[in-house]
């Protein structure tokens, strides 16, 4: 559970809120590229952090994204001419009030309504204009201090060739992190889509079908990393088999999926639009060969992990509004909700969680209030989630110039789609992971003992763990030499820490603090972003 001024804390994003700085150092996806076609096309609108924005394409063919508010008299840059770039002032977005035309960089390139010899313009500016560049499709934009702009963006599917990726973004109404927490909850998966081979029976969900259908309960170890967290999840199977799963958290709200074999590769991001809603991104990839026609289709169709929208629009065609095209009959008959698609599966539950927290406008959407929550051993990556986003905002919050968690290429590079693997039952964590490490970098690596020791491959991880980010010593987290927190080493410890029992705290303070590099508890660094928050700081 959180306390309402923490919770207040993770899901604010307005610029003066400690997460909503942390947001503005990141590059942001904000739209697919083809989405907004045509130079001198029609502006979009666009809320995004909580600002209203319109992004256009200028007509040089530079994507722009520019306040809505005219600074004039705050007209709607929605309806504004966008020019060509031959016209006699260049391109750009003119408002059609008074006249008063910006370039993508802001400036006042023209201003009718006053006398020629003026030079009025040159002390004008739009109210806002962020850069923007265009990566695998997508146009991103950085809304942070120039001066501290962090490199384009280096994601697994940020670095592949055109016609390799393919992206997909719907709105989803709720606060974003409890659609980022949805993605690190790996044991819902058995349950909300159990019945995940009636909607779809494509390669990315291949061996998952099976491991979720024998082990529903799986165990959890939560590894710190430079870029977030890695998370893996293991399920026993049949014949003396575990089934283990990885997700690659890179804050501030990306996750990378584990890949099956065969199969393209996954990822997510949830961009807040503001506290009550978010832009859900869902990138399908490969990086072995071009994307084909059907693949593309499919996903275009709404199948995988992508969503069929309302023409036209960022809207779901199963929404909220329409109870998600729930069948009643199938659900009571074979499937665990009656609705035909996984990422609607979990917009159902997380668009419609609460009790909301107060000042909710609930027709926005949902903006749950975390402090009845009952947390247990399954909620591990939730818990870490959750510590290392309030510990990197507190971190920022303590020194503006640090680049938080997730900026850096370097660490983006590190955050490879690792395996699902098949492994004897008891192979150890450092094991599993070193090999996972090792073939996501093409690889082999030797095995070793199953437990203990320097894991097998990816020992740039652990090389970069022994000397950690300067966020990791601003916010007073220590990444663990092994960095392994696991609900099947310590089953008893973890259980009932995470249970939150009396008894559990009194045992973890007889024992003495957590091993270095898990994830400790962050009370002293919070405090310091309660007071800055308080004080608008």
């Amino acid at each position: 559970m959180l306390s309402a001024e923490r919770n207040e804390m993770l899901t604010a994003c307005a610029r003066d809120t400690p997460m909503g700085a942390m947001y503005r150092r990141h590059w942001i996806p904000v739209a697919r590229s083809q989405d907004v076609p045509l130079a001198g096309g029609a502006p979009t609108r666009l809320r995004l952090l909580g600002e209203d924005l319109v992004l256009f394409r200028a007509g040089d063919g530079r994507p722009g994204l520019l306040s809505e508010w005219c600074p004039h008299r705050g007209a709607s840059l929605y309806f504004g001419r966008n020019e060509r770039a031959d016209s006699p002032t260049g391109p750009g977005l003119r408002c059609v009030y008074h006249g008063w035309k910006f370039a993508v960089d802001g400036s006042c390139v023209d201003m009718p309504n006053e006398p020629e010899e003026s030079t009025f313009r040159d002390r004008v500016r739009a109210r806002a204009a962020y850069p923007c560049i265009e990566r695998a499709g997508v146009i991103w934009a950085y809304l942070g201090e120039p001066e501290l702009r962090p490199d384009p963006p280096r994601l697994p599917w940020t670095t592949l060739p055109e016609g390799h990726v393919y992206a997909s973004v719907r709105l989803q109404l709720c606060n974003s992190i409890q659609a980022f927490e949805g993605a690190v909850d790996a044991s819902h998966v058995g349950i909300l889509h159990s019945d995940i081979g009636l909607w779809d029976a494509g390669d990315e969900f291949k061996r998952v079908r099976g491991g979720i259908a024998v082990d529903k309960a799986p165990r959890f170890y939560v590894e710190q990393t430079d870029f977030g967290l890695t998370i893996g999840a293991r399920r026993r199977m049949r014949g003396g088999q575990a089934y283990w799963r990885f997700t690659q958290v890179v804050l501030p709200w990306y996750v990378v999926l584990s890949k099956e074999p065969d199969a393209p590769g996954s990822g997510h991001a949830w961009v807040p639009v503001d506290e009550h809603r978010t832009y859900t991104w869902t990138f399908s990839f490969r990086d072995d060969r071009p994307l084909d026609a059907q693949e593309v289709a499919r996903w275009r169709a709404g199948g995988g992990l992508h969503a069929p929208l309302v023409p036209g629009t960022l809207t779901p065609t199963m929404n909220r509004g329409n109870d998600y095209l729930i069948n009643r009959d199938l659900q009571a008959s074979a499937s665990m909700t009656g609705i035909s698609n996984v990422g609607m599966q979990d917009a159902a539950v997380q668009e419609n969680m609460g009790p909301h927290m107060p000042g909710t406008v609930a027709r926005l959407g949902s903006r749950m209030d975390r402090g009845s929550e009952r947390l247990g051993s399954a909620d591990a990556g939730v818990v870490a989630t959750r510590r290392v986003l309030l510990a990197a905002a507190a971190a920022l919050a303590k020194d503006a110039t640090i680049r938080p968690p997730g900026a850096l290429v370097e660490d983006q590079l590190q955050a490879r789609p690792y395996p699902s693997m098949l492994v004897a039952e008891e192979t150890g964590w450092h094991e599993v992971r070193g090999r996972a490490e090792a073939e996501s970098a093409g690889v082999t690596a030797p095995r070793r003992g199953s437990e203990g020791g320097r894991p097998a491959g990816g020992a740039h991880h652990r090389d970069r763990l022994d000397a950690p980010r300067r966020w990791m010593d601003t916010a007073g987290l220590r990444p663990r030499r092994g960095g392994v927190h696991s609900g099947l080493d310590r089953p008893r410890r973890v259980d009932r820490r995470r249970a939150g029992t009396r008894a559990a705290r009194g045992a973890d303070r007889r024992r003495g603090s957590p091993a270095p590099g898990t994830v400790r508890d962050l009370r002293a660094d919070l405090d310091v972003v309660a007071r800055l928050y308080r004080s608008g700081g």
